[in-house]
């Protein structure tokens, strides 16, 4: 499950560029750090009745910790007990597959809908009952959200994302942007763009902001490279904002930026060559979920005039 709150970003400022949609498509990546569980997935499922749910259960279990925590399913707060206390991933399962049962009964059967309330809690089942006639929308989970962290003083509460998140562990994607022909290599081994270079309303401020890099979906502790040779001039820990970032110079007017990393493998000052492991994804600072926030900037300094748009860069086509 997650729930929670997020300080504000420091380098999303407002802009005029146009705002962009991020592509459909989708990719296939349940990772060995997950399969290696299926057989207990397998168990809980058939003990549950949901044996036709397994394979949305590691799509879950991929967005919650792509399989590399003890408490894989993130079940612990399901009990009301504090994030990542459960030591054990068989308890984990266990705990997670049982939660998102019951959700699912909640929901009538509603997977989409029970998805959701795993990741917000059941709550936000009652919660479109009397708003929106029982049935899951992004709308619904996003003024549930909304409604939940202020009552709460939070900035953000859960991922009104979450159902989009965890299917695109499942469908396979017809035309992924999965190679790149341009000056800078590919961050990720695997890639798909979810969301664009552009103003659009900000998950969090629900407010007109410049996105002012390149979203791409990983995997808690997936490997992030450097896209081009450089230097290392920032390698920080923070909790707001881009999180745990990393800055690379290539040249004088050229600068790759890398957000929301969940361990960062190189330090300031630090040489690196294009592939080389510079850290590995995350959703610290102010994140909904599991990315690689990165950005192209043309000055060291950069003001929004100065950040440009990483597609051409990474040759990646529209």
């Amino acid at each position: 499950m997650v729930i929670s709150g997020n300080e504000p970003p420091e380098e999303e400022n407002n802009g005029n560029q146009q705002q962009t949609d991020a592509p459909s498509c989708r990719f296939n990546t349940i990772n060995d750090d997950v399969e290696r569980y299926r057989d207990y997935f397998e168990k809980y499922a058939f003990e549950n009745g949901i044996e036709d749910h397994t394979e949305i259960l590691m799509g879950m279990t991929m967005q919650e910790s792509g399989g590399r925590l003890a408490d894989v399913m993130q079940s612990s707060e399901s009990m009301r007990d504090p994030v990542n206390t459960i030591s054990d991933p068989e308890t984990s399962i266990e705990q997670g597959v049982s939660y998102f049962a019951d959700v699912l009964e909640q929901a009538d059967g509603d997977t989409e809908l029970a998805l959701q309330a795993y990741n917000m809690g059941s709550g936000y089942i009652n919660y479109v009952e009397e708003n929106n006639n029982g049935e899951y929308s992004q709308e619904s989970a996003e003024a549930f959200g909304n409604e939940q962290a202020m009552e709460m003083g939070w900035d953000n509460y859960g991922d009104e994302n979450y159902v989009d998140n965890v299917m695109r562990y499942l469908e396979k994607c017809d035309g992924t942007d999965g190679e790149g022909d341009g000056d800078w290599g590919l961050p990720l081994d695997l890639i798909t763009v979810t969301s664009e270079f552009g103003m659009r309303e900000h998950p969090i401020y629900n407010e007109q902001r410049l996105h002012a890099g390149i979203d791409f979906g990983c995997s808690t502790g997936d490997d992030l490279y450097a896209v081009a040779d450089g230097t290392v001039i920032v390698a920080t820990v923070q909790n707001s904002g881009l999180g745990q970032h990393v800055k690379i110079e290539h040249a004088s007017d050229e600068y790759s930026v890398y957000g929301h990393m969940s361990d960062i493998s190189v330090s300031t000052w630090d040489d690196v060559d294009q592939g080389d492991k510079i850290g590995e994804c995350g959703s610290t600072g102010a994140s909904t979920g599991a990315h690689l926030h990165l950005e192209y900037h043309t000055a060291n300094h950069a003001s929004n005039d100065d950040k440009e748009d990483p597609r051409e860069v990474l040759g990646l086509e529209e």
